[in-house]
């Protein structure tokens, strides 16, 4: 199908609670993600595993998959809006396969998608419009752009020290080592 294509999501900033993670697996696994292009998609904790490996080394978590519908993975986008965590897809779509980038993260109401190689773009109508509204105006246009370029759009997935362990935990319990209650976090 012509609107099929491979993509691949980088996620970033603050995993907030093990709801979270829960949910970020699972829709990592009904999209049938990936961890590499040329790696099989994720099984049991795999996941949960590449998470936390990616934590401890402080780098972003990338996720892969192939002949993706519009060349994204709306289960993963959804979960990570719904939890706060940022991200940015990478993809191809459209008649000519224009090459994207579609940003969010918190505190933006809709990810903002950039086309093509040349970098962002904002219509000159729009600009002359809001430099005409004032300092409230460039205040926007500034805003705008730094959206566009992916101004501090988060560089690592991290968690609290708190999440850590409890990452840890899940893992443990995916892969049978202890019962759900078994291991609880201590205050």
């Amino acid at each position: 199908m012509g609107d099929r294509a491979d993509t691949s999501i980088m996620i970033v900033g603050t995993i907030p609670s093990a709801a979270a993670v829960t949910a970020l697996t699972a829709a990592v696994v009904a999209e049938n993600a990936k961890p590499g292009w040329e790696e099989g998609v994720f099984e049991d904790g795999d996941f949960m595993c590449l998470l936390q490996e990616t934590i401890e080394q402080g780098k972003p978590l990338w996720i892969y998959g192939s002949d993706k519908l519009g060349a994204t993975m709306d289960d993963v986008e959804d979960v990570c809006r719904e939890h706060g965590i940022a991200f940015a897809v990478h993809g191809e779509r459209g008649p000519s396969w224009d090459s994207f980038v579609k940003r969010w993260m918190p505190g933006w109401p809709e990810p903002v998608t950039v086309y093509g190689s040349d970098g962002p773009s904002i219509g000159a109508a729009k600009v002359a419009s809001l430099l005409r509204s004032g300092p409230e105006g460039i205040a926007e246009l500034t805003a705008l752009a730094d959206r566009l370029k992916g101004v501090d759009l988060p560089e690592i997935v991290d968690a609290s020290p708190q999440m850590r362990k409890e990452l840890e935990r899940l893992i443990q319990v995916e892969y049978g080592e202890t019962g759900p209650m078994a291991s609880a976090p201590t205050p």
